[in-house]
């Protein structure tokens, strides 16, 4: 009897050695899993780190070159404001156009000095 207690108990033991060791078994290769999961996951974090990177940098490249290209435009626009104010305006234009077609032999009856001097005899 005692022996079959003692079996009895050293069965119950090793039953629950097995099952101990089953769900050990188990539990180590649900780590094994997440510890390749996070691994995945820090690697991915790590690309996404980088490409966020590369973006910055790309995006940074490109704002520097359009703060040249609008720095290049103001300067041209400052040049292109100061050969404006040289020209002349469009009242100055027309002013020169009337004072042209006074002095226009073509539409302006001038004498010639022939003509004056014959007025002067006419005259006399």
């Amino acid at each position: 009897m005692v022996e079959r207690d003692v079996q009895a108990i050293l069965n119950e033991l090793v039953r629950r050695a097995n099952e101990t060791s089953r769900r050990l078994r188990a539990l180590e290769e649900r780590d094994s899993l997440i510890e390749t999961r996070v691994s995945s996951l820090q690697d991915e974090v790590l690309k996404l780190n980088e490409n966020e990177r590369m973006l910055h940098d790309e995006l940074n490249s490109k704002l520097s070159e359009i703060e040249t290209n609008i720095l290049r435009i103001d300067n041209e626009l400052i040049r292109m404001n100061k050969a404006v104010d040289k020209m002349a305006k469009r009242t100055e234009l027309k002013e020169l156009e009337n004072m042209l077609s006074i002095f226009n032999p073509m539409k302006t009856n001038f004498t010639t000095k022939e003509d004056v001097k014959r007025i002067i005899r006419e005259m006399r």
